[in-house]
């Protein structure tokens, strides 16, 4: 990974599996998680890569504006931390795998009828006094609460949480946006959030708030503010990065920035 990280944590990535384990039909649910983990995973990698070159690119606002901030070394850290993360997604769904075990869909809740809910009986509690308050709880989206989890930290939350919420970090981690993505590499990575279990109403509104945060900053950068990060963002972020998120790389060699 690129050593301009903004964090000297000792995330070394994952050892690789054994192979010596006999080979088994891949889970049909993994398969297709692991295929949206992977196009992640590489769009990361190429973004580590390429960025720290690319920072005075014309362009490269249309990126940032997905991370909220123009700071290069607060979106590397960010990059990395989504690298790994889904490195150790991709490490969790292949030993389920191995063992035979699919992830199954989560079920969401179907709409109330209005006779369920007039069937309800409200229990309230008796008052009490009132409890002490504590401090709000850390946002890990919050620049002055980034870390980057030790490998442990990673595998605990990659374990105990569900595939679509792990999915969104790593999403946000890389500032991923409808518009950076190749039609159907979107509608996989939709239909992944959709049906293992993330929440969609947080992940849309930290990509709306980080892009409402960087514009304001944008406008605070000159007296006359540039809007040009707006204007055809599919076209920009192909010129910026290569390509779009889950088509192949050209296979000509990028040009330098411009």
């Amino acid at each position: 990974m690129n050593r301009t990280a903004p964090h000297s944590a000792s995330t070394e990535p994952p050892a690789p599996l054994q192979e010596d384990r006999p080979s088994t039909a891949m889970p049909t649910y993994i398969a297709a998680i692991l295929s949206v983990v992977r196009v992640l995973l590489g769009y990361g990698k190429h973004l580590d890569e390429i960025l720290p070159d690319r920072a005075s690119h014309k362009h490269f606002p249309t990126l940032a504006a997905g991370f909220g901030t123009h700071d290069v070394r607060r979106i590397l850290g960010h990059i990395q931390r989504g690298i790994l993360r889904a490195m150790m997604l991709e490490r969790f769904l292949l030993a389920r795998a191995a063992q035979g075990r699919d992830i199954e869909p989560v079920e969401r809740p179907a709409p109330a009828e209005p006779a369920d809910i007039e069937g309800l009986e409200l229990k309230l509690p008796a008052p009490s006094q009132p409890r002490a308050k504590h401090g709000k709880k850390a946002d890990p989206n919050d620049p002055m609460h980034f870390a980057i989890p030790t490998l442990k930290e990673l595998e605990s939350q990659v374990r105990r949480r569900n595939v679509g919420r792990t999915i969104a970090e790593i999403a946000l981690d890389l500032g991923v946006i409808p518009s950076f993505c190749a039609g159907a590499t979107l509608n996989d990575i939709l239909g992944a959030l959709l049906h293992f279990g993330a929440d969609l109403e947080q992940f849309f509104g930290i990509q709306t708030s980080r892009r409402e945060t960087f514009r304001k900053q944008r406008d605070n950068r000159s007296a006359a503010p540039i809007r040009d990060w707006q204007d055809s963002p599919r076209d920009a972020f192909r010129e910026l990065v290569g390509h779009l998120i889950g088509e192949p790389p050209p296979a000509a060699s990028l040009a330098g920035p411009g």
